[in-house]
């Protein structure tokens, strides 16, 4: 009886040990596609059909820097480093910086690469960096969409457990199976990326213990996290997280300041776009080579014009005898009409 006695208390404290051991480098798993529900301006995108690889002939443009920063990736999760302070880290930003800067053209397999890279490196680090590089893909499309619906749901929640990484904004549902039972339905209300607002609604069977990890971009001008009159601390650049016991009806709300900002190309035709949150806002590409602004700051002639909760829409007035009329990519869903970004400057 004693031994029996013993064998229980050794399997007790392995089965301890196990669920309070250190987690993992890699934080964060796939959650299954059928778990997931896309509605909104999301579903939207998802109606026009993949990128079939018309660009197939197109010559690579960053094919060997991302292919050599997947493989330092391999490098560190077989070693089980982190990203911190590697070259990496560092070789990411700059390269990241670069394909902003030609998202127009970038040829569909350079884009297929740096969306593998970057779902990678998220589901290994849970930085919002990546996940902002990912949500950038989805709604800046300049034609069809370039990603399956499976490769979206891939990244827009990842999950450990009961942990939940809300990693891409926009309307959608997640339901699993809660570790101790019970079904658990989260569902975003939202028009984003149009505003910044997002309410979740918490969907349960039974109270139960939850951990959200609320991505706050890093291009965020300001932010907050509230839950139940309870302000959590957003800083952008990082996972606001909320753990606690949650029940039937509660909701966290997430507001993210958006506020137009100036994206500068200093090399070649020296140009400059502007953005809308994760939006880049564009207009007709027709006739662009004759637009040149001359100077000042862009945002002084920025107007608001579109109602809220709609379509971002701004009228800029910084050119000679033309008002530009800007919206996102998302616009040429709707007029077929081939847009850019970029306003060339003297």
């Amino acid at each position: 009886m004693r031994k029996l006695s013993l064998f229980f208390f050794l399997l007790a404290t392995v089965s301890c040990s196990l669920k309070t051991a250190r987690d993992p480098i890699n934080k964060a798993e796939v959650v299954s596609a059928d778990q997931i529900s896309l509605g909104g301006v999301v579903a939207e995108l998802m109606q026009n059909e993949p990128a079939s690889g018309s660009d197939a002939s197109a010559a690579s443009l960053f094919d060997d820097q991302i292919h050599a920063l997947g493989e330092q990736l391999e490098q560190l999760k077989f070693k089980r480093k982190k990203l911190q302070g590697t070259t990496l880290s560092e070789e990411w930003e700059e390269l990241n910086q670069k394909i902003s800067l030609r998202f127009e053209d970038l040829p569909n397999a350079d884009l297929q690469a740096w969306v593998n890279l970057n779902d990678s490196l998220l589901k290994y680090t849970e930085e919002v960096r990546f996940a902002d590089a990912l949500e950038r893909v989805v709604y800046n499309s300049a034609g069809n969409m370039p990603l399956s619906e499976e490769q979206v749901k891939s990244f827009f929640y990842t999950q450990l457990y009961d942990r939940i990484f809300f990693n891409v904004y926009g309307s959608s549902s997640l339901q699993y199976e809660h570790t101790t039972g019970g079904v658990v339905r989260l569902v975003q209300a939202t028009n984003y990326p149009y505003d910044g607002k997002i309410t979740l609604k918490v969907e349960l069977q039974d109270t139960r213990y939850l951990n959200f990890y609320f991505r706050i971009p890093e291009w965020a001008r300001q932010a907050s996290v509230i839950c139940k009159g309870v302000k959590y601390k957003a800083v952008p650049g990082e996972f606001t997280e909320i753990a606690k016991k949650w029940k039937n009806g509660d909701e966290v709300e997430i507001l993210i300041g958006m506020r137009p900002s100036i994206v500068e190309r200093t090399k070649d035709t020296p140009a400059f776009g502007l953005t809308y949150g994760s939006l880049f806002l564009s207009y007709p590409a027709v006739g662009s080579e004759k637009l040149v602004y001359q100077n000042g700051d862009p945002i002084q002639f920025l107007n608001f014009v579109s109602p809220a909760g709609k379509m971002p829409t701004f009228t800029f007035a910084g050119l000679e005898d033309t008002t530009l009329v800007l919206q996102p990519f998302l616009a040429q869903q709707h007029d077929s009409v081939k847009r850019t970004a970029w306003i060339l400057k003297k």
